[in-house]
């Protein structure tokens, strides 16, 4: 492993605000490729070499001791096992010496962080590459065949999600980000990427109930999080990119039914029933039907008149459960009854008319 000059750069200037001592790092190389002296920079360091032969720390009485060197001690820096690297401080030997073995820890301890943040970084990318050519796949031209840079593996059984937060409101991706490494960094059996405030996860697993287990946790420790409920929408099972393509899809079926009706953490394509026909039936073949049944109930009562309808039906058309539940007197939820009956010309009372009442709302987007 080599560390880039930049990140090296960063090290010995953070290290020297600290320590206020000049500091060099050395590469596997044994040249100078940061320092707090800017002249030393891309100069060989005959003290680095011997460090990195014997992997020991080395103190450097005088200058030019060892070619290119100054009176100071050199640590070598490892990781894994790896000597990758030369950090040296440069001052009298009694004043470096107590700050030697410091230097070296902060050292492995920087450069942990960094490996570790772009191998996060790598795995973000190729999560948003898999995920977005999966998205995409049966929009894409017939004619064009985008090779697969990562070669992986769709045969493999997977399951897709996608979860949303239950506001409309945008939220800073890193945050979410942050959570979903906590999660998933020791694992590659998730892959994850944040698009349009929606969270698609496609899941390398035949154990569904183990994948809900994770997702309903998941879902629960966002929602605290962002003080806001989560909702996921699942998948079956995919076997290849044409289905795991697909089962994207009935994810964001499954989610668009929970957010709007459902209202639970995780609801799972196989598991829908009403929702199957909303989500299968395009806005076009929806609204004559839809305006047909709704369009004289005015813009300002939309909303109220439909909570009324479906509260109605949720407490199998108990006029008294239902006002109670809405915080209502009984008369007055008779009279919003009434008011659907007025603009719509449909009974919510008589059972034909309240099933295409009940329809229509369902398949209005509003």
């Amino acid at each position: 492993m080599e560390i880039s000059a930049t990140i090296a750069q960063e090290i010995v200037s953070q290290m020297k605000i600290v320590l206020s001592q000049e500091i060099n790092f050395m590469n596997s190389q044994a040249i100078i490729i940061a320092s707090t002296d800017s002249s030393r920079i891309g100069n060989f360091h005959g003290g680095a070499e011997t460090v990195l032969k014997t992997r020991q720390p080395l103190v450097i009485e005088c200058n030019n001791q060892f070619t290119g060197s100054k009176k100071g001690i050199n640590m070598p820096i490892t990781f894994e096992k790896e000597v990758i690297g030369v950090i040296g401080i440069t001052g009298e030997k009694e004043k470096v010496m107590k700050n030697g073995e410091i230097i070296k820890k902060m050292t492995e301890i920087l450069i942990k962080e960094d490996f570790l943040k772009n191998i996060t970084l790598q795995k973000r990318n190729q999560s948003r590459y898999i995920i977005e050519k999966l998205l995409t796949y049966h929009t894409a031209p017939s004619s064009f065949e985008e090779p697969d840079v990562f070669s992986y593996d769709y045969s493999r059984p997977h399951i897709s999600a996608v979860g949303q937060l239950d506001w409309e409101g945008s939220f800073r991706y890193e945050d979410l980000y942050t959570l979903l490494d906590q999660e998933f960094f020791h694992t590659s059996q998730y892959k994850y990427t944040i698009l349009n405030n929606q969270l698609f996860l496609l899941i390398q697993d035949s154990n569904a109930q183990a994948v809900s287990k994770t997702l309903d946790s998941l879902g629960k420790k966002i929602s605290s999080a962002f003080k806001s409920p989560f909702y996921f929408g699942v998948s079956s099972l995919s076997f290849s990119e044409d289905e795991a393509s697909q089962a994207f899809q009935h994810a964001r079926d499954a989610l668009s039914w929970n957010i709007s009706y459902d209202k639970k953490g995780l609801l799972e394509y196989n598991d829908m029933d009403l929702g199957l026909l909303y989500s299968h039936l395009s806005k076009k073949n929806k609204r004559p039907f839809i305006d047909k049944i709704l369009s004289g109930i005015p813009e300002t009562e939309y909303v109220e008149l439909k909570k009324v309808l479906l509260t109605y039906g949720e407490f199998n058309k108990s006029l008294s459960r239902s006002a109670e539940h809405l915080f209502i007197h009984k008369n007055s939820f008779q009279y919003k009854l009434n008011k659907i009956y007025t603009y719509t010309g449909y009974d919510p009372k008589v059972l034909n008319d309240y099933v295409r009442l009940y329809l229509a709302f369902l398949l209005n987007d509003k």
